[in-house]
């Protein structure tokens, strides 16, 4: 297949890019300059003009819809220019993928959900709580509405190098560690860690299956945000001493934070067969990413 990834230049973009490049014509789409081992294009998701330029010129089979405006401090200061990209952006590409006929994979989030429940499951209702996560369950609606036969994949938190430069909470918390800084993390905050690989793998498999609907993307496990960070810090050599247990209520934010909003993947594994790596696993491939 002919397969257009958007926001190729972020940390999952760039992994399913690169996932999928051995098997299929990969195209990255990005805002500028190009990504590298992979075709690319220039894409702006905030002009359709600029939408409508990169689907004609690649002509893909399917699109996966990666870009977004994903810091939810930034989202909730420029409510605007959130809703423009994750909204509007989204929904001309979903115009896009409609008329050339293009397979839509767009790439949402666990944040629709409240957290007042956990081990969410597609049937459980969201109730997203800040403008980042509104926006997300908004972009999706819009992708539902004009593409029915598309796939809406709702990904955990994701740990793993990717991106250009590479970014994402591994890479934040493997650099603050080795420069010997503190790094508080909740012990009240929960969530399902998605190791990036199994995540483009996920996805990869979505993408080249006959399945669309709703799916949730996990490990089908979850951890508190300090739980987690103490088993990267075992698993790499660092000092776990550095890592301070906090509560939500100790680290002002501008964005509401849901106490626990771990993802169910059974749908997933029914579907395709996905196995997730199992953690111990995935942190010695985490290891071999950094060292």
């Amino acid at each position: 297949m002919r397969v257009l990834v958007t926001g190729s230049a972020g940390q999952i973009g760039w992994r399913i890019a690169r996932h999928l490049k051995d098997r299929h014509h990969v195209i990255a789409a990005v805002r500028t300059g190009n990504i590298e081992g992979v075709e690319s294009v220039e894409m702006d998701i905030t002009q359709p003009f600029s939408i409508r330029l990169a689907v004609d010129r690649t002509m893909p089979d399917a699109v996966v819809h990666c870009a977004a405006m994903t810091s939810a401090d930034e989202c909730e200061k420029e409510r605007d220019a959130c809703w423009h990209v994750n909204v509007e952006g989204t929904r001309a590409l979903a115009e896009e993928c409609k008329t050339d006929g293009a397979r839509m994979v767009y790439v949402s989030t666990d944040l629709v959900f409240d957290g007042e429940k956990g081990n969410y499951a597609e049937e459980d209702a969201p109730n997203p709580l800040s403008h980042y996560a509104k926006s997300k369950l908004a972009g999706e609606r819009v992708v539902a509405e004009i593409l029915p036969d598309a796939v809406i994949a709702r990904t955990a938190i994701v740990y793993g190098k990717g991106g250009v430069p590479p970014r994402g909470f591994a890479v934040w918390l493997v650099d603050a560690l080795r420069a010997g800084k503190k790094v508080p993390l909740f012990t009240d905050q929960f969530r399902s860690h998605f190791y990036l690989e199994d995540c483009a793998r996920a996805v990869g498999l979505l993408t080249e299956g006959k399945q669309n609907g709703l799916f949730h993307l996990s490990p089908g496990w979850r951890q508190s945000r300090h739980e987690f960070g103490l088993a990267v810090a075992r698993a790499m050599g660092l000092d776990e001493r550095l890592i301070e247990a906090v509560s939500m209520k100790d680290v002002p934010s501008d964005a509401p934070r849901p106490k626990d909003c771990s993802l169910a993947n059974g749908k997933l594994v029914r579907a395709t067969g996905f196995t997730p790596t199992p953690f111990a696993d995935t942190l010695k491939m985490l290891k071999r990413e950094f060292f």
